[in-house]
């Protein structure tokens, strides 16, 4: 049946006038058909082992590659994947070791090489996002680049999503955005670290960073209060969730800050106010800050424009 099959796709080549060498030479191998080794692959394996300790560092990736590449399957397919990485990874070329680790995890899960891909390709990731790697990447435009790297950790986390490399790629993806300063992606990757690690020991600190990011967010706004509002509310989260954090304390003293910015826009409303004429808004706003803050300039001018207020009405 098998010979009937081929004859029949041999006859469909020639008479459509196509070229089938390369669909047979880039398809699947059939099941059955894969030898445990093949004399091909050894050499070319062999020859590669040549290169390496003759140093000719750049042969010697090629030919791995060209070991993997073409004989997937083979006995020595998953040391050729891992050592074409590992040399890319000791020659500078972050992109490209990575992209061969990522090859070795996805083809070789029971390899006794994994775990050393797994933990390598984190390495470069993070080493990526740090910005402590080669020319090549530093060549790339800046939109490109940071989408680059935050694929990258979106690959190491995702390998092994139960690993503590999981919540440390997942923070470094929240890093690099809140570097490029697209607020709304930092937000949503820390509250996705939180949200999916929560016991990790990273999920304090990057509910805290979500507060930072809207209180920036409102400081530059000049003082949006929809912005400090969220920010306090991420600050209280992070109090009932993680009290004995050590960002807990800090939590506290923004969401008096807040409270703070919050008497100040008070004041400022009753000044406007007081301007205008309108005594009895700017005598309840002034009587806000005179309640809500503590002994200080803000509450003692607020009390001495109170005091004027009610002595000429």
């Amino acid at each position: 049946m098998l010979s009937g099959m081929k004859g029949l796709f041999s006859a469909v080549c020639v008479v459509g006038l196509v070229s089938c060498s390369s669909f047979e030479d880039e398809a699947p191998p059939l099941a059955g058909s894969v030898q445990g080794a093949s004399v091909e692959a050894l050499n070319l394996f062999q020859k590669a082992q040549g290169f390496q300790a003759a140093g000719k560092t750049k042969s010697a990736i090629k030919t791995y590659k060209r070991v993997a590449d073409r004989f997937p399957a083979d006995k020595n397919a998953d040391e050729a994947r891992y050592m074409q990485a590992a040399l890319l990874d000791g020659a500078g070329e972050s992109l490209d070791a990575f992209d061969a680790y990522q090859q070795f995890i996805q083809r070789y899960p029971d390899s006794p090489r994994y775990s050393q891909a797994l933990s390598r390709q984190e390495a470069v990731a993070h080493s990526t996002a740090d910005g402590t790697i080669g020319t090549q990447f530093l060549g790339l435009k800046s939109d490109l680049a940071y989408k680059t790297i935050v694929g990258m950790l979106d690959k190491v986390r995702d390998n092994a999503p139960r690993a503590a490399s999981a919540p440390k790629a997942q923070f470094a993806i929240g890093q690099v955005y809140e570097s490029k300063k697209k607020v709304a992606l930092a937000i949503d990757a820390y509250e996705r670290l939180v949200s999916d690690y929560g016991t990790s020991g990273l999920a304090p600190e990057a509910q805290f960073r979500i507060g930072e990011i809207l209180l920036r967010s409102a400081r530059d706004g000049n003082q949006d209060q929809a912005n400090l509002e969220q920010a306090k509310n991420a600050y209280s989260d992070l109090l009932l969730a993680y009290p004995s954090s050590v960002f807990a304390s800090k939590a506290k003293e923004r969401i008096a800050t807040i409270g703070s910015k919050d008497l100040e826009s008070s004041y400022k409303i009753a000044e406007f106010y007081r301007r205008k004429g309108q005594m009895a808004s700017a005598a309840f706003y002034y009587q806000e800050v005179i309640d809500g803050s503590a002994p200080g300039e803000l509450r003692n001018q607020a009390a001495a424009q109170l005091a004027k207020i009610q002595k000429a009405s």
